[in-house]
């Protein structure tokens, strides 16, 4: 089975889409209404089951995506549904609605960025990297912020968890 990766998948509609969206405000991770983000969602289950980390290195960030062996193919899938949006997107869809994080991710590929994917038998690793200093600091910011949102939604899942 093919795998695909999140770079390959968001890569081609988000070159499209950052010229599309708003310089409105929209939340950083928004799971349910961004056109992209919303199809980890098809399985339920799918994000309890897997972990995104990332890490800074001298001229980027180092991303690694794990997968349980059983939501593989759940992962596979919403990859590919993403993957074929972007083409639909290239093509010329416009009615696509993207989070915060997707967004900035399209900006750092107007960027310049460089981008590196490695398909792995438990998920991904993604490297984003760049020797332009203004292109190395864009990408800093958004391993941050990435942090910053990815820490507060753990803390709010906790107090929920608490809460019951």
């Amino acid at each position: 089975m093919k795998k695909v990766g999140l770079f390959s998948a968001v890569a081609i509609a988000l070159i499209v889409s950052v010229t599309l969206i708003s310089a409105e405000e929209t939340p950083w991770f928004d799971m349910e209404n961004c056109s992209f983000c919303r199809h980890l969602l098809t399985d339920p289950h799918l994000l309890d089951n897997m972990t995104w980390d990332q890490y800074d290195i001298a001229n980027g960030l180092l991303i690694v995506t794990t997968v349980k062996p059983e939501f593989q193919a759940s992962y596979l899938k919403a990859m590919t549904k993403m993957e074929k949006l972007g083409q639909e997107m290239a093509a010329g869809k416009t009615d696509v609605k993207v989070c915060g994080h997707c967004q900035f991710y399209g900006k750092l590929l107007m960027s310049g960025a460089k981008f590196e994917h490695v398909s792995t038998a438990m998920g991904e690793i993604d490297l984003i990297t760049s020797d332009k200093p203004e292109v190395l600091k864009m990408i800093r910011e958004y391993g941050q912020r990435n942090r910053e949102e990815m820490a507060k939604t753990e803390k709010m899942e906790k107090e929920i968890k608490e809460e019951k």
